[in-house]
């Protein structure tokens, strides 16, 4: 049986992360290979790297460093819990290598062996989210004479900076197949003289309603109640959910990473297990968020959701609502719930994910067997 080593971003603490992972893994098992997740967890990925970095998010914690301290006391038990869960799902449903690699030098030193090697998905490319280019997520280490594909991989912009422009290039053409998340990434690949690159779902779809049941949790199983996951603290979320849920006769529940958020209204379940929160969306009755695993996989359970963008909204929130034909579920006016009373026929979204489903398991198919 031939083996598959695949690099991506499974050691990141949040939900899509590590769920992107598993179904890229599946899929590829499904296929007859054998497939193992390079244990990549460079600094920034840590507790403490992430500690470090709360200094990015707001100009206070920068410029203070009593007020900087104070916030990392406060958001250092909600980390403690949430690596904890996310490091017993890594290890219940991910085959990692058995050597963790710390840094680009570790995986010179020691490569881990395979037939073929593979990118994954989310954001891996991305030399601003990564802080400058990764180079072991571009296969650098992979001897010249194995096969380098990627699935579903993400710059996560749309254009790159001048200066990596070479260095990327070089990287990307020791690839022999190439697809991408969103089809600004394929416009990348063609600057770069890549016109071979096709765009493909992001691994979490590539999994159905049954397969995704399997692992999920029975937990929330008859429970009534609204959903809200609401990453980027966006108000005008919070104000439509109590409005809704008050006006449906339901409950709030709202997930979240962070233990202190518990002021808000409604039931927070922080830091869930990961088959609690495909729980939690399968059995809502409505789902309000501007996540796009969130909406992912309220599409893919057709549960009824909600979209409210926030200020900066992702292209690929957009993009899956367009591919859908669900556009029709971004919330316009925030006093007004009516849209939870327009019923949402599935049929559509169900189809075209049934055939890019197809797409990618062709790509895959000629990816790993040419």
């Amino acid at each position: 049986m031939k083996k598959v080593d695949i690099i991506t971003l499974h050691r990141v603490v949040n939900y899509g992360s590590v769920l992107q992972t598993y179904a890229l893994q599946e899929k590829i098992k499904e296929k007859g290979f054998e497939v193992e997740t390079i244990d990549y967890y460079p600094e920034r990925l840590h507790m403490i790297g992430m500690l470090k970095r709360l200094k990015t998010k707001k100009e206070i914690l920068r410029k203070n460093p009593i007020v900087r301290l104070g916030a990392q006391c406060v958001i250092l038990p909600s980390y403690i819990q949430r690596f904890a869960m996310f490091k017993k799902f890594l290890k219940k449903y991910i085959k990692m290598t058995e050597k963790t690699y710390f840094t680009k030098e570790d995986i010179e030193k020691d490569i881990p062996q395979a037939d073929i090697y593979c990118t994954g998905s989310d954001q891996v490319w991305n030399s601003d989210w990564n802080e400058k280019i990764e180079y072991p997520f571009f296969l650098d280490f992979v001897p010249d004479n194995k096969k380098r594909i990627s699935y579903a991989a993400s710059f996560g912009k749309k254009s790159l900076t001048e200066e990596e422009i070479p260095e990327t290039k070089r990287l990307i053409n020791k690839y022999k197949y190439l697809s991408m998340r969103e089809l600004s990434g394929v416009e990348i690949l063609k600057k770069l003289g890549r016109d071979d690159g096709i765009n493909v779902l992001d691994p979490t779809l590539l999994l159905n309603k049954s397969e995704w049941l399997k692992i999920a949790s029975n937990k929330y199983v008859g429970k009534k109640y609204v959903l809200m996951y609401n990453l980027n603290r966006n108000k005008k979320i919070y104000k439509y959910v109590e409005k809704l849920a008050k006006e449906k006769g339901l409950d709030i529940y709202y997930i979240s990473y962070n233990l202190h958020e518990c002021f808000h209204k409604g039931k927070m379940k922080c830091n869930v297990k990961v088959e609690d929160f495909l729980s939690l969306i399968a059995n809502a009755s409505y789902v309000v968020t501007d996540s796009f695993h969130a909406t992912a996989f309220s599409i893919n359970f057709n549960t009824p959701f909600m979209i409210i963008f926030p200020e900066k909204f992702s292209t690929r929130l957009a993009s899956i609502l367009e591919v859908t034909g669900l556009q029709d579920r971004i919330v316009k006016d925030y006093n007004n719930i009516e849209l939870a009373d327009k019923r949402i026929d599935f049929t559509h979204a169900n189809k075209i994910l049934d055939e890019e489903r197809k797409k990618a398991s062709l790509y895959l198919d000629k990816a790993l067997n040419d």
